[in-house]
């Protein structure tokens, strides 16, 4: 990722962390938790939370009795998340060492802060870090945009383009739906398997 992109996204998260997790943290994700559990195995499963942000999601995969880590890079989120007892670590796609450790990954509304040229390179860290036959859910704007919005960087994704950077993933689940806040957004969730 760019040195100054990234800078200028976390300053971003950083200045209105406070704000974007009261924005956040009670959102309904149902439709999308619920894509993403149909797709992971029976009992226990371990998953990595990517840019947890408030620590929403991390939360509701723990209630369901799995194994969540979470990872952000801004260390007021991180904070937060570890307020609910989540194994939470200031950390970001680029410093992902782990191998064939993940049932599944999440990363919500992530992957989108990447510039397009860099997008490859995080979902093939991304993939190796899950057991083979492991699940990542993503999630962009939909559209074909690349631009600076508000202070952070958006690369906007369809479900043809999002092709051309998933590396060996297979795609095997794709859903299309509104913004929960009533913004003119719609957003592209995906499932991808290794």
């Amino acid at each position: 990722m760019d040195t100054n992109q990234i800078v200028d996204t976390n300053a971003y998260y950083k200045e209105h962390a406070e704000e974007y997790i009261k924005a956040t943290e009670n959102i309904d994700m149902s439709r999308e938790h619920e894509m993403f559990e149909r797709h992971l195995g029976e009992g226990q499963q371990f998953i990595l939370d990517v840019g947890c942000g408030s620590g929403r999601d991390a939360r509701y995969f723990k209630s369901q009795g799995h194994h969540v880590i979470a990872i952000d890079p801004n260390v007021e989120f991180v904070e937060h998340a570890r307020n609910f007892q989540i194994d939470a670590y200031q950390s970001d796609v680029a410093h992902i060492e782990f191998l064939d450790m993940f049932d599944g990954i999440w990363a919500c509304a992530v992957l989108l802060h990447y510039r397009k040229k860099e997008l490859a390179a995080a979902f093939s860290k991304l993939y190796n870090a899950l057991k083979e036959g492991g699940i990542l859910y993503c999630s962009f704007q939909y559209g074909d945009k690349e631009e600076d919005r508000n202070g952070r960087h958006y690369s906007d994704l369809t479900d043809e383009s999002i092709k051309e950077y998933i590396g060996d993933f297979k795609m095997i689940d794709v859903m299309i739906t509104d913004d929960r806040s009533n913004r003119n957004v719609r957003w592209l969730n995906v499932i991808l398997k290794k």
